[in-house]
């Protein structure tokens, strides 16, 4: 028996909101996995997070955790329920995380078995006052019960070669590593040490006739003259993007790994139900 984890890349303002109610109940009629994780960071109009959609995530999309990233703070009103929100992580070692118990969570699955998620940030091109990375992700592996075998972690980072030296230095000891924030999908999903899943960047849930999910128009203008036009999402070309791993619940050894890219307009024939926004 292995448990199937199905991990969502970055869901982008609304239109990543709406791809998601749209085509994950059929990832779940395919698939049947027993744990949902997605990054939320971008999913209140393309920055941050709000209460309202959080529990959207949580409790009309059944999502199982989710993690953030460098716009986790966007939104003020995270500061008030992010604390009591248990299925939401931040980013362990970014400037303005204070708090190792807010980077991680032990929880359960659907099945019953229990499975911790772990939120890091990258420095390269980031913040330049995020702090090390290696030095949290240990104190985080220590303060996990030994029954807790599955380990996921999402390192929201720019540098690919930060997210493969997480992967090298967490393999063997975590069940699956994987990288967002690029909004890229990366094709180097991988098992590494025969232990441990890794993908370098799921890529993003939403627009991708875009600039990474925002109005083209507005991005070249701001790369052409440096003018800072305000950022939205764009709204067309949808996609969810997302990997499926199975885990062996006894060791925690990631025995199998798939990447997925499901484009809406491919997809919308075989979705029940109305076609409404969310």
């Amino acid at each position: 028996m292995t448990i199937k984890v199905l991990a969502i890349g970055d869901v982008i303002g609304k239109p990543g909101r709406r791809c998601l109610s749209k085509l994950l109940p059929l990832a779940r009629e395919r698939f049947q996995p027993d744990i949902v994780i997605c990054n939320g960071e971008n999913a209140a109009g393309g920055f941050g997070l709000t209460k309202k959609i959080y529990n959207q995530f949580v409790d009309n999309f059944g999502i199982d955790c989710i993690t953030m990233g460098n716009h986790w703070h966007d939104k003020p009103e995270i500061h008030s329920f992010a604390p009591q929100a248990e299925r939401l992580v931040l980013p362990a070692n970014m400037m303005n995380v204070d708090r190792l118990d807010a980077a991680f969570r032990v929880l359960k699955s659907k099945s019953g078995h229990s499975f911790a998620v772990i939120n890091l940030i990258g420095r390269a091109f980031m913040h330049p006052d995020n702090r090390d990375f290696f030095t949290p992700v240990e104190a985080i592996l220590k303060q996990l019960p030994d029954q807790c075998k599955i380990r996921i972690v999402d390192f929201h980072g720019e540098a690919t070669s930060e997210k493969q030296g997480i992967g090298h230095f967490l393999k063997g000891r975590a069940s699956l590593v994987y990288g967002t924030h690029s909004h890229v999908p990366t094709a180097d999903e991988r098992i590494m040490g025969g232990f441990t899943g890794y993908t370098t960047d799921l890529g993003m849930t939403g627009p991708y006739d875009s600039v990474i999910g925002i109005r083209t128009e507005a991005a070249l203008q701001r790369m052409q003259t440096g003018e800072k036009r305000r950022f939205e999402p764009a709204t067309h070309d949808l996609w969810l993007c997302f990997i499926l791993a199975e885990i062996d619940p006894a060791t925690g050894r990631c025995v199998g790994i798939q990447r997925h890219r499901w484009e809406y307009e491919q997809m919308k024939d075989q979705i029940t139900g109305s076609d409404e926004d969310e």
